[in-house]
């Protein structure tokens, strides 16, 4: 017996592509016609995370003078409108024929974005400034769920909020959202000194942040810590070099790979910036990459014009597609062996397959046993039980991390004396980290703006960037004693610090070096540094051997090199790579007196200055280079692969 072949489908989707949902609404306009079928078929996207029926049936002049023997084609328009959860998905376009079967004319990749974030202030007033110490309110609501926190930010105020007031309105604008009855807020306290627009951060319900914008301006001029003297609306004096050079695009690869980052914090953090740089050179050659962070995807806006797309370790784990030629990963590349990062490759590649290279960048066991202030040989000997009680997701497991090595097809490290941690028999790479060469390069002291904050001729001037945690407080420490020691000795010098400190490292230090610091907090746009860190006379590396040092390579040192000034850092990591006197001043231990001794030595030498300036940057022209560590990187997946 005969069966009939069902009837052919003509179909195309004319919504631009790449297909994106805004908020996570979707809408999707085309056409279908199954052949010799009088009437138009119903549609559906059908993907992974929900189907979605044809809402809308429209009239097409065109597709008759296309198939004009087809009744159907006068009347075969159709739209599919709705909601779908954040992510990347296969998209298959789908028509039910006349014996109630569904077919697929179409298959696109569909990049649903999460839904937004919507807020207003309404009290005192809607618009215009308010000059006040009073509080203000209004209400703030994403679909989500509830708020976790917001605050008011102006100028360089944070004020918190309170949530869960009551607002029957919001609930009358949004009736499908059961929260939005309580979206009210109210600042916690009142307007404090500080002058700018208005905008409101948020912390969603699955921990993102959201900023939004209002067209309100504050301008408060005083308030108890600040008194009329400080004139917040005085003429700022601009800092200079803030251009960013355009970098020729580098040859496109024959052999495109699809490659999945999966990094231990959000788009912050340095390893991210390492991340980052090797993504953007891979993209601009030819090739596909996805960064998936634990939190915090808002995050990606520090980064200037990123080419990758971000994606959250949640998402990465479930979706059924994620590249957007409906392929898997050739290569998921795990950014060290940290549990929430172990958790998550594992996860993909047990659903989509590719290589697996794992990426150390320090000695995992040393930074957990600081963190935890446990000896490494006791947690060692714990069970894994014991351990999963005790290792925070974004640490290393002493034993699940080296399992995961050992399953790895390739290591990438970032120095190599780290390969000492590896498996053997797995094939290892050197990655070395390098600058943003749009940002980072040689440029001259601003000697005006110097004036300006008060520096004295003669001063010298210091500049650190880095956040402070258990595993550098003590390095750290000495370089402000350093500070501190070189003013007592009559040499007026000034440390410019940014970053955070997650440790209180100074203890009675603190005050007696406040004079001398000038701290920044942590700097959210990294392209902002170089400008800053112009203003420095000598970058300081600190630190000695040992088993934290020996096993990492700080991610500023390339931009210090960069910047043509000269660098002072430890006989360690990259220290034992530079040379005395000609690339860089390396000291034995870069402690207080050694930091010292040198910056007095650079300071009473102009040709050793000299000399080290010239140095540094062609020492970073010959070793820092994310172009040349991507090409690099990318032939090794590739030698994976034909292994």
């Amino acid at each position: 017996m005969n069966v009939a072949p069902p009837p052919r489908l003509h179909g195309e989707i004319e919504t631009p592509r790449p297909l994106r949902a805004a908020h996570g609404v979707v809408t999707i306009v085309g056409w279908c016609v199954a052949e010799g079928v009088s009437e138009a078929p119903p549609v559906r996207l059908a993907t992974a995370a929900g189907t979605l029926p044809m809402t809308q049936r429209l009239p097409r002049a065109d597709v008759p003078r296309l198939l004009p023997h087809e009744a159907a084609a006068a009347w075969c328009g159709f739209a599919i409108e709705g909601t779908l959860p954040a992510g990347v998905f296969l998209a298959t376009f789908e028509a039910s024929l006349p014996d109630g079967s569904w077919h697929g004319f179409k298959q696109l990749t569909i990049a649903v974005e999460p839904p937004a974030f919507v807020a207003e202030v309404d009290t005192p007033a809607r618009t215009g400034t308010i000059t006040g110490r009073i509080k203000i309110g209004g209400w703030a609501l994403h679909p989500s769920g509830p708020l976790q926190e917001l605050h008011l930010r102006y100028g360089h105020r944070d004020i918190p909020c309170t949530l869960g007031g009551k607002r029957d309105d919001v609930s009358r604008l949004f009736p499908g959202v059961a929260h939005a009855a309580t979206a009210g807020f109210e600042s916690a306290d009142f307007l404090v000194a500080g002058r700018g627009p208005l905008r409101l951060k948020a912390r969603l319900a699955d921990g993102t942040p959201a900023v939004l914008g209002t067209p309100l301006g504050i301008d408060v001029a005083t308030d108890e810590n600040h008194g009329p003297e400080l004139n917040l609306a005085a003429d700022r004096f601009p800092l200079p070099g803030y251009a960013r050079r355009d970098l020729p695009m580098p040859p496109r690869t024959a052999h495109a790979l699809n490659i999945l980052f999966v990094l231990y914090g959000d788009f912050s953090s340095n390893s991210a910036l390492q991340i980052a740089g090797l993504a953007d050179e891979s993209v601009a050659a030819g090739h596909e990459c996805i960064v998936a962070v634990p939190r915090d995807l808002g995050t990606l806006r520090h980064h200037a014009a990123p080419a990758f797309h971000g994606m959250l370790h949640a998402v990465a784990e479930k979706a059924d597609v994620l590249f957007t030629n409906g392929q898997g990963p050739d290569v998921i590349h795990a950014w060290t062996t940290r549990e929430n990062v172990r958790r998550t490759c594992t996860a993909v590649h047990r659903r989509q397959g590719g290589r697996l290279v794992v990426h150390l960048e320090d000695n995992e066991q040393q930074i957990l046993a600081l963190t935890l202030g446990v000896e490494r040989a006791t947690l060692e000997q714990k069970s894994d039980a014991e351990l999963d009680s005790l290792v925070p997701g974004d640490l290393s497991h002493p034993h699940r991390s080296r399992q995961f090595l050992a399953g790895a097809d390739g290591v990438t490290v970032i120095v190599d004396k780290l390969r000492e941690l590896t498996p053997g028999g797995r094939p290892i790479h050197t990655i070395w980290p390098a600058a943003d060469a749009r940002f980072f390069y040689p440029r001259p002291r601003p000697d005006e703006f110097r004036r300006q904050l008060g520096v004295p001729p003669g001063a010298i001037v210091l500049f650190y960037h880095g956040n402070v945690h258990a595993s550098n407080a003590a390095e750290v420490r000495e370089l402000y004693r350093a500070v501190r020691q070189l003013n007592c000795d009559g040499v007026p010098t000034l440390l410019i610090r940014t970053g955070l400190d997650r440790v209180d490292f100074l203890g009675p230090l603190a005050a007696e070096t406040r004079p001398y610091v000038l701290s920044l907090g942590q700097l959210m746009h990294h392209c902002h540094l170089p400008p800053l860190m112009a203003l420095a006379d000598v970058f300081v590396q600190p630190g000695e051997p040992d088993d934290f040092n020996d096993y990492r390579f700080p991610s500023k040192l390339p931009e210090f090199f960069a910047l043509g000034r000269p660098v002072v850092l430890p006989r360690t990591n990259l220290g034992l790579v530079t040379r005395h006197g000609i690339d860089a001043y390396v000291l034995d231990r870069a402690d207080a007196g050694g930091i010292a001794a040198a910056v007095q030595e650079l300071r009473c030498d102009p040709a050793l200055y000299e000399r080290l300036s010239r140095g540094a940057v062609e020492f970073a022209a010959a070793h820092f280079s994310w172009r040349r560590s991507a090409e690099a990187l990318t032939s090794f997946y590739e030698s994976l692969a034909a292994g």
